[in-house]
Order: structure tokens, then C-alpha cells, then sequence
């Protein structure tokens, strides 16, 4: 007899009985709901996949992408633009830090995405560059990625416009990334000098140093408009690709890394007004205007949203005097200085790393972003299309897999033509 009609014949003897058992029905499967939710954390357990406001669920026709805090608006316009053109195809998009992305893309749990977003590339203990330049396997798994870079970006020092800071750095004609060190770094003025890592020449970082161990703006110039105020620092978090690439290519780089031999280089957290960070850039937005002793740093395109209380710092890339005395130009952040990257060394690639078992389900998205729309909305956001070479790397790329759209290996595709590698060099190693 089916379960029906026994309960029938037996309801009234039975009553209380399955009326546990439905309550227990109910509990088990709210229980379910609710475990479902959790498990759309990253595997830091921070932050639930989202489209900014909405819990998106997992499903094999949605897109999901999670990682850096930088190329998160370009990310979100891009998505936003595609849902107008297929609003059949749901993308949702998470924030957290490109450590969050390198993670959630190489992950193969719940946390799993299709695209881990980065403004960085690959440090060896996540993935290892496999054939060609663009192609990595993680490290926890076995899934391997394509690396797509979308967009160009300039690592921005802000500080507040028409502060004292600002004032200051205006009348001694833009910083060096010699003085960017002095300011950022953990290491005493000594090692900064001395160092067989460090080599400033102090006499020209900071020709007004009165030598009482407090790193203040009247340090770094004889002007009135120098004052004598300890700087303050505010930056994103560890977990961010801005992080680790301003670190690398400001600091000895090995040193950054904290490389056996290398001595322990990092930001100076531990000063009277030392490193405030935050995985939010709003935050050090708010940081930074309001403390006109302040100097920040984030991506170029936070800094284009807020111009009316921040100001860019021009910079130079000479690494052991001031920015006045060295024979670099000094170079604002602008689009121009950006896509030819004359705005040196804080120039960059960001990119998008897709899983390429998901590339079936992404395809109309990527192409979308390397369309004339898309690449419009890359101006839109406040980032810098990608010079021609790169754009026709990239192109080349996204065609091999366009021709490749039905096979589901797992395998990075291979490309006689593909273009030499593109890793960055050592920086500041002596």
C-alpha cells in the first residue's frame, strides 16, 4: 500500500506521529536552505557571492566572478552591460581582494568561481605559469586558467586636495619612488642608507631632515609649505593586488616578498601615524580627505570618482634621490600616461582568470568585454583600454578558445604565435 493510503487508514492511530515527522520534514529542509547559503563564502569566509546587493544561487548557466577590490567596478559595468544585451545569462560579481579571486578561481568547493579577477598576477604558491605567457595551474587543484588582461590601471597616491600634504608636495614638484620608500617603508633611515638593499641618498629624499626619527612632510623640503606634521598612511589590505604591487615595485622587491636571504621589508604599521589599510576603497578614500597630513594609494579609477576631495601625486621613477633632483620626468597619473605607460613603474595590466572547464559559459561574456561597448564602458569606469599589442594578444587568445567552444578539457591550449612572456622584472634588488 503507498504512503497515502496507509496514513488514511491509519491517521487517527498515527496522528501525532507524522506530525513530528512533517515537522521534522520542514526543519531538515530549512536546515538545507540555510546551508546552502553558507557555502556561497569564499574560503576566507568573509564575504557571500553577490551582485552587490542580492545573494546570487549557484547554477550552471550563471557566471560568477569574485576578486580584486580595483577591477570590481570594471567587473560590475561590464556585467551590468551584458545583462542588457542577454538577459538570459545571470553574472554576479564579488569583491574581496585579488588573494579572494586567486582562491575562489582555484578552489573546488562551494566557493568555486568561473572568473577570479586580479589586478595582479599569479605569486608562485597559488599557480604556476604553464605554455605560453597567459596560461597558469593552480596550485590547491588541479584546474587550470587563462589569463585574460581587460584593462590598463595606475596605482594612484592621493592625498587630500588642497591640503597640507598637498601643498607640500606641490612646492617640491611631485615625489620620487625614493621618497615613496622613505615614507611607506618599515626599515629605519639607516638600513635605508646603508643596506646592501637599500642605497637612498637621504640628502636628497629628504634635504631637510631634522633627524629626530618621526618621518614628517618638513623632512622632504625647505618651503614653508612643508610643514612640520607626521605623515600619515593609508592604503588597501594585504589580501589586495595593489598591495602587493605597489610593495614590489616601491621596496626591494625580494625583500617585500620576504625571500630566503632577503631581509624583511614591509609597510610601516607600527609608527606613531603608520599603515591604516582596508579592503575597501571607499574607506581610505574617506582616510584620506579627511586628514590633510594624509598620502594614500589605491587604483586609478577610484581616484577619477572622487577628484573633487582628492588630488593625484606626480611621480618619478628615479629609486635613490628626490623627485627634484633626478633626471626621470615626473609623471601624473592621466589615461595618457597610463596606456603608454610612461607613468613608470605604477603602470599595470589587470586581468580577468578564467577556469577553463567554464569557458563554454563565459565566452559570450568575455567577447562582450573586448567589444566596442565593452571597451567602452572601460573608459566609462575610469580605467585605460589596453595598448594595441596587448588588445591583439588578448584577441588572440579569446579566438583560440572561441574555435575551442565545445570541447571541455581542462588543458591550457597552446599557440606557436603566442606572444614572448610579459612577466614583470625584479625590482630594487640592490
Amino acid at each position: 500500500m503507498n504512503l497515502y493510503g496507509r496514513f488514511v487508514v491509519t491517521m487517527e492511530k498515527y496522528y501525532f506521529r507524522c506530525f513530528a515527522i512533517l515537522a521534522l520534514l520542514i526543519f531538515t529542509t530549512l536546515s538545507g536552505c540555510i546551508s546552502n547559503d553558507e557555502g556561497n563564502q569564499d574560503s576566507n569566509g568573509d564575504y557571500p557571492i553577490t551582485d552587490g546587493s542580492t545573494q546570487i544561487e549557484q547554477s550552471s548557466g550563471n557566471i560568477r566572478i569574485a576578486g580584486s577590490s580595483t577591477v570590481y567596478p570594471l567587473a560590475t559595468g561590464w556585467a551590468e552591460g551584458f545583462r542588457e544585451e542577454i538577459g538570459s545569462i545571470q553574472v554576479s560579481v564579488a569583491s574581496g581582494g585579488s588573494g579572494v579571486g586567486a582562491s575562489a578561481v582555484c578552489s573546488t568547493s562551494n566557493d568555486h568561481v568561473d572568473i577570479g579577477s586580479m589586478s595582479r598576477t599569479f605569486k608562485p604558491i597559488e599557480a604556476t605559469l604553464e605554455s605560453g605567457t597567459r596560461y597558469f595551474s593552480c596550485k590547491p587543484s588541479d584546474i587550470v586558467l587563462t589569463q585574460m588582461p581587460i584593462a590598463m590601471d595606475g596605482v594612484t597616491l592621493i592625498v587630500a586636495r588642497g591640503g597640507d600634504a598637498d601643498r607640500c608636495i606641490q612646492s617640491i614638484g611631485g615625489l620620487s619612488v625614493a621618497q615613496l620608500r622613505w615614507i611607506y617603508s618599515d626599515w629605519s633611515e639607516s638600513d635605508l642608507v646603508y643596506s646592501q638593499f637599500g642605497g637612498l641618498d637621504l640628502s636628497s629624499v629628504t634635504p631637510n631632515n631634522d633627524d629626530d626619527g618621526v618621518r614628517e612632510w618638513k623632512d622632504l623640503g625647505d618651503t614653508s609649505d612643508c610643514l612640520d606634521q607626521e605623515i600619515s598612511l593609508w592604503g588597501p589590505d594585504l589580501q589586495s593586488g595593489t598591495y602587493e604591487y605597489f610593495g614590489e615595485m616601491v621596496f626591494c622587491t625580494k625583500c617585500f616578498a620576504g625571500e630566503r636571504d632577503y631581509p624583511v621589508e614591509a609597510f610601516a604599521s607600527q609608527r606613531g601615524n603608520g599603515y591604516q589599510n582596508s579592503a575597501n576603497d571607499n574607506v581610505i578614500v574617506n582616510g584620506v580627505s579627511q586628514d590633510g597630513a594624509a598620502i594614500g594609494f589605491f587604483g586609478y579609477s577610484y581616484y577619477e570618482a572622487h577628484q573633487s576631495v582628492l588630488h593625484s601625486v606626480p611621480i618619478s621613477a628615479n629609486l635613490t634621490h628626490g623627485a627634484i633632483d633626478g633626471i626621470e620626468d615626473v609623471i601624473h597619473p592621466t589615461i595618457s600616461s597610463i596606456k603608454n605607460q610612461t607613468y613608470f613603474p605604477l603602470a599595470r595590466e589587470i586581468y580577468l582568470n578564467i577556469d577553463n572547464s567554464s569557458w563554454a559559459k563565459v565566452l559570450p561574456f568575455v567577447e562582450f568585454g573586448y567589444s566596442s561597448r565593452g571597451q567602452e564602458i572601460i573608459s566609462e569606469v575610469g580605467f585605460v583600454p589596453l595598448p594595441e599589442s596587448i588588445f591583439n594578444e588578448a584577441m588572440s587568445i579569446l579566438d583560440i578558445h572561441a574555435n575551442n567552444e565545445s570541447e571541455t578539457s581542462n588543458e591550457a591550449p597552446t599557440n606557436s604565435n603566442e606572444a614572448t612572456s610579459n612577466e614583470e622584472d625584479d625590482n630594487q634588488e640592490g
